[in-house]
């Protein structure tokens, strides 16, 4: 079992055909985030511990969110 305080690291996989711009939406987090394919994304999330992890997370999702729902409004 990993302890609070030891590193933690979390993958996010998205398939959507804006995959381009929710990369692009990640530009000012603190991950590490790649096309794969056409329309997938993976990110990586690495936090220094689970608070941190858990902060990055959700800063991360927050963005993906703000950026999918903009480009349901305006289209890509």
């Amino acid at each position: 079992m990993t302890k609070k305080s030891n590193p933690w690291t979390a993958t996010i996989r998205i398939s959507n055909e804006h995959s381009e711009s929710l990369l692009a939406s990640l530009a000012c987090e603190e991950v590490a985030s790649e096309r794969v394919g056409e329309q997938n994304l993976e990110i990586l999330i690495e936090g220094k511990s689970a608070s941190d992890l858990r902060a990055k997370y959700n800063s991360t999702m927050r963005s993906l969110r703000a950026a999918n729902e903009i480009l349901e409004t305006i289209g890509d």
